[in-house]
């Protein structure tokens, strides 16, 4: 075999079940949401010494009940006076001089502002996917990283295909080994039905009715090509090492009855050397799902379609495959989420740097080329996107009533959006 690149050039996490023990730990939770309320219980079950000691969101409801979850199943009480509401609030929770992790589940959209607000207080930063959602929010994720190396501070993303050690991290081994040859192409699928969404309540307004069923707006999201396919999409980007040079793709809204989104994408991404990958997504009910990967290689690929990723050779014959009672021996924990949260504590106590934020924010970037080519009818390279000023911040944050028939179904072929 001719491995891909050498041992020791490219990363392979040591996932035990619990972190290192070591000096105690406080985060800080931006995003009380579903989201937020599982990454704060995979923080504190990642080990000993962990705590959650301030909460940052929009809306007290969601922020009383995420602390009523955490004190009633953790024992872990977060004071009124850690509590912060409004959009401002993420910054009074980096500000607090003992906090030394900020957890980042907040809406995509704010996803770059919270971690680079993070990272220049100091803390170490979780940060759920995706990067960003356009290339203004891109570039400040990727300035964020940037800073996060220069004063040595740890960046985890959600992005959970990477703490799958079961057969993830281990296929991924053996392809940079060569057990597939050169990468040629690839299949990249997130097939499901409908997403959940909000129902709107006539307390609301239709900023509160958004930003709760954030899900359905392209401004808060970046649709589910971002939201979603970003997981399949960053297993590419992690096995092949490479980006995207040009992306032209298509959808549409055929069953979708909230917000401005699509509900299904197709693309095809053009990376570095000629590679293509056909990436696929859509959110519709009573259609076959898939959600899965095929790395083709010259000598065979890497294909999760069975729901294990599996090495096989040209004629379909199995190569490796991971071996199930082997990890029920060896492991207890298999939550890749959890898992995210030990390999960030143990890094932090090891004093071990590391940054995964670079590596998400490409693969966020393909997905919003993706995007951006299905919208408009029109084909992107990577450098005019990085370099594109669009953003989809409002020019105004607030809580109030706006004007709704802004928010129209793009349709390919009339205007770009750049």
């Amino acid at each position: 075999m001719t491995p891909l690149r050498p041992v020791g050039a490219y990363y392979i996490a040591d996932l035990p079940d619990r972190a290192i023990d070591g000096k105690p730990l406080k985060a800080a939770l931006i995003g009380c949401g579903a989201r937020g309320t599982g990454a704060m219980i995979n923080f504190i079950d990642a080990g000993n010494g962990l705590s959650i000691s301030a909460c940052a969101d929009l809306f007290k409801d969601r922020m009383d009940n995420c602390r009523k979850l955490l004190k009633d199943s953790r024992n872990n009480e977060v004071a009124s006076d850690r509590c912060f509401l409004g959009f401002d609030s993420y910054k009074k929770v980096c500000e607090l001089p003992d906090i030394d992790v900020v957890i980042v589940a907040s809406p995509s959209l704010f996803h770059p502002e919270h971690m680079k607000y993070a990272i220049e207080c100091g803390k170490h930063v979780y940060c759920e996917k995706p990067a960003a959602i356009d290339p203004v929010g891109y570039r400040t994720f990727i300035l964020a990283a940037k800073q996060a190396e220069a004063k040595g501070l740890c960046i985890v993303t959600g992005t959970v295909w990477r703490r799958c050690r079961r057969d993830y991290i281990e296929a991924y081994k053996r392809v940079q080994e060569g057990y597939i040859g050169r990468i040629v192409s690839g299949n990249v699928y997130w097939n499901q039905g409908h997403m959940n969404f909000a129902r709107r309540r006539p307390e609301w307004t239709d900023m509160e009715y958004m930003l709760r069923d954030f899900f359905s707006w392209n401004w808060l999201c970046g649709d589910h090509v971002i939201d979603q396919m970003v997981h399949v999409m960053d297993v590419f980007t992690w096995f092949s090492h490479l980006k995207p040079v040009r992306v032209i793709g298509m959808g549409s809204r055929l069953r979708r009855l909230t917000g401005d989104i699509y509900d299904n994408f197709s693309a095809d991404i053009e990376y570095e050397g000629g590679i293509h990958v056909h990436a696929m997504a859509r959110q519709i009910d009573n259609c076959d799902n898939r959600v899965a990967e095929i790395i083709q290689g010259t000598k065979g690929s890497c294909n999760s379609v069975s729901g294990r990723a599996t090495l096989y050779d040209l004629d379909g014959h199995v190569l490796w495959k991971y071996d199930e009672e082997e990890a029920k021996a060896k492991f207890k924990k298999h939550d890749s989420w959890a898992l995210g949260h030990v390999e960030l504590v143990n890094h932090i106590r090891k004093g071990k740097v590391i940054n995964m934020a670079e590596s998400l924010a490409i693969s966020s970037m393909t997905c919003i080329m993706a995007r951006e080519s299905a919208y408009t009818g029109k084909a992107y390279t990577w450098d005019e996107m990085t370099q594109s000023d669009l953003s989809l911040m409002p020019a105004e944050l607030h809580t109030g009533n706006v004007d709704m028939s802004k928010f129209t179904i793009p349709l390919p072929g009339t205007s770009p959006l750049m």
